[in-house]
């Protein structure tokens, strides 16, 4: 209990640092403000769409179980559409299969491969509207030498409801509550492994429903997690643009986020940057490709803190250059980590549009940005 309480009150003693600091406390607040209500006004445009999306779901099972005790004349180019739309969930090539029908019987013909036989035939029988199926179907056992068949198609993994990889509103609203129940019963007091368990799982489900991410994407397991794209437009010669860009040991000089870059002579550089609640990360990366006026590559050596990979393109454009950013990074603990940085407005895209708007202004007006990290050391 003690400890708890000591964690609790030096997490609120940092948060109030954070808030509170003379220097950047009051921009942090109302960035702080500002993602709050964004974050509520989307709360609100996100419970209309799920509400809609459960009476939808609501009224589509209420119809398929009736459909199930009553008989239904299905017009044949419907019953059609209905099969082909299901092709895809039972076979690889969905393509090389002819479907036609003619008063609920339905007539398939072409080439299937023998491994997705039996399910094929399972999944059209199961098409509502379906009285009988014809089987007029060329069954091989392996791809060689047909046509039809060639090519790397893969059936698509049929999954409902909470084990789709993107879930529904509907769906979503479900888990976050019941995610919600578990957290808020593992709150008040049930003890043990099992109260443990429930609180975790709870969190999970909540994260999971607000990101909409599957799990293993949340905590950065599968790479990247997150993907940046910018485009900003600069009036100065690409030729001044990409040497400014170029120039990595300078950077400190002209952003705010970006505190120390040191280049090796082979290649390599190590960067420190501006972090969550004050503090700083630091990674090392390689320059993969390098082409004057045109575009800048680069990656993290393995072993870094902050995985990431990007490439800055110029482009000439009337009236100066155009800069094309895209970059793709697994932040620390993942999609949650970038949910509780950007809280405080310090994930990278935010960090990426502050900087870029610096580089903007000192490239069309020679002003260096009196807020850059270099002046504060």
């Amino acid at each position: 209990m003690a400890a708890r309480l000591f964690l609790g009150a030096a997490a609120a003693g940092a948060f109030s640092m954070y808030l509170l600091d003379p220097d950047h406390g009051r921009r942090r607040r109302a960035i702080m403000r500002d993602r709050v209500a964004s974050g509520m006004s989307r709360l609100d445009d996100a419970t209309s769409v799920a509400s809609r999306d459960l009476r939808n779901r609501a009224r589509g099972l209420a119809h398929e179980v009736r459909s199930r005790f009553t008989h239904e004349e299905v017009p044949d180019e419907i019953l059609c559409e209905r099969v082909r739309s299901r092709l895809g969930w039972a076979v690889s090539h969905p393509g090389a299969i002819e479907v036609s029908a003619l008063s609920g019987r339905v007539t398939l013909s072409g080439a299937v491969l023998e491994r997705e036989y039996v399910r094929l035939l399972r999944t059209v029988w199961a098409v509502r509207g379906v009285a009988d199926v014809e089987d007029r179907l060329a069954v091989y056992e392996n791809a060689a030498g047909i046509s039809a068949l060639q090519g790397g198609g893969r059936a698509r993994e049929r999954r409902f409801g909470p084990w789709q990889q993107h879930w529904s509103p509907g769906v979503r609203v479900v888990m976050g509550a019941a995610g919600g129940a578990l957290l808020l019963n593992a709150i008040a007091g049930r003890r043990g492994a099992m109260g443990l368990l429930g609180g975790l799982a709870g969190a999970a489900l909540i994260a999971r429903s607000g990101t909409n991410m599957p799990i293993d994407r949340l905590v950065g397991v599968r790479r990247p997690a997150m993907d940046l794209q910018k485009c900003i437009d600069v009036a100065a010669p690409i030729e001044q643009v990409f040497e400014t860009f170029s120039q990595l040991e300078r950077l400190p000089e002209l952003m705010t986020h970006v505190r120390e870059v040191h280049v090796r002579g082979d290649g390599t550089s190590e960067w420190v940057v501006d972090g969550p609640l004050g503090r700083t990360i630091s990674w090392e990366a390689v320059t993969t490709r390098l082409e004057p006026n045109r575009l800048i590559a680069w990656r993290t050596l393995p072993g870094s803190t902050v995985d990431h990979a990007g490439l800055l393109r110029f482009e000439p454009i009337e009236g100066g250059t155009r800069i094309l950013v895209t970059m793709s990074y697994t932040p620390l603990a993942g999609a949650l980590g970038h949910a509780v940085a950007r809280l405080f407005g310090t994930d990278p895209k935010s960090e990426l549009n502050d900087d870029l708007l610096r580089m903007k202004v000192f490239l069309e007006t020679g002003r260096r940005p009196h807020d850059a990290a270099a002046a504060h050391h």
